[in-house]
């Protein structure tokens, strides 16, 4: 019986199709398909019916789903506790934002790699509501994303990281006395409002009664700056301390908001999972490096 053909179902139940878990799984809808034909084949017997256009899990599909959960977990712990117990073996599937994977993520995951050689990181990157519904649906392990605006169930927990300050970001050939200034005066890029710091930005603009001269929406930080670097206008975005540095260097930045508004960033993760103790060692790695004096040029 394949692991792969577990990994179909389980996607497939996930996201709804035969199409959208090969997307998910980077495979061609006739090769999932495929991987279930010869799961039902070996088990003697169907897992789904056609309801309409669409194939749906059936009774028996639903007992081999559930069970298939359990034999991917026992899978996934196979390599715990064994050889030299200061070592981490295995794979750790984790997500992260925009400032989080440009910022402190690489020198951290630099610093595991070292640490522990044997163990396999893969990093997926995404919006924050996105990557929660990943760790929800179990496709990963733990998120670093920005704090949750709703509340979560008690299966799933949060540990705050840092805290980051929101900036306008300009040209560097703009001058401005405030960050007022700069959103009544300049074209503005705003932020994706479904993206949780879109969400943040909007509501201070509201609040101080600035209505900027939107002249686009971008769903990516890392686009933002590039437009800004074309001089096609200003943006708002957060970062942290770390990367303080590298934005002040090639932008103009004014903190924003009155008083400056923060959001911040942490860990999001079901509270029992087989990689747990690799992620508390993520972010063991992740405060150590934060707390470096080099780190905070700010203080």
């Amino acid at each position: 019986m394949s692991l792969k053909a577990l990994r179909a179902l389980q996607a497939i139940d996930r996201h709804g199709s035969f199409a959208a878990a090969g997307e998910q799984l980077g495979l061609t809808q006739a090769a999932i398909s495929q991987q279930v034909h010869q799961l039902e084949d070996q088990l003697g017997l169907r897992l789904f019916d056609k309801v309409g256009r669409s194939q749906v899990l059936n009774h028996d599909g639903r007992i081999v789903l559930e069970r298939s959960e359990a034999i991917l977990s026992a899978y996934s712990r196979l390599g715990e506790g064994l050889g030299d117990p200061t070592q981490f073996r295995g794979e750790l599937m984790i997500g992260a934002v925009f400032s989080v994977q440009t910022g402190p993520l690489g020198p951290v995951l630099a610093r595991l790699r070292d640490l522990y050689p044997q163990l396999k990181i893969k990093v997926f990157r995404g919006m924050s509501d996105e990557l929660m519904r990943r760790v929800e649906n179990s496709e990963l392990d733990a998120v670093l994303i920005t704090e949750p605006r709703q509340p979560f169930s008690d299966t799933f927990s949060w540990h705050t990281l840092d805290s980051e300050p929101f900036y306008v970001v300009a040209h560097r050939s703009l001058r401005a006395e405030s960050d007022e200034q700069l959103l009544r005066e300049q074209p503005f890029m705003r932020l994706d409002p479904k993206a949780f710091a879109g969400t943040m930005i909007d509501n201070e603009l509201r609040r101080r009664g600035i209505i900027p001269n939107e002249i686009m929406e971008l769903d990516s930080l890392q686009a933002a700056t590039m437009m800004v670097e074309q001089q096609l206008g200003i943006t708002v975005m957060p970062f942290g301390s770390t990367m303080y540095p590298y934005y002040s260097e090639r932008f103009r930045v004014i903190p924003f908001g009155s008083p400056v508004i923060h959001r911040n960033l942490g860990v999001y993760q079901r509270r029992e999972h087989s990689r747990r103790t690799l992620v508390r060692v993520l972010i063991e790695e992740y405060e150590r490096y934060l707390a470096e004096p080099e780190q905070n040029p700010e203080s």
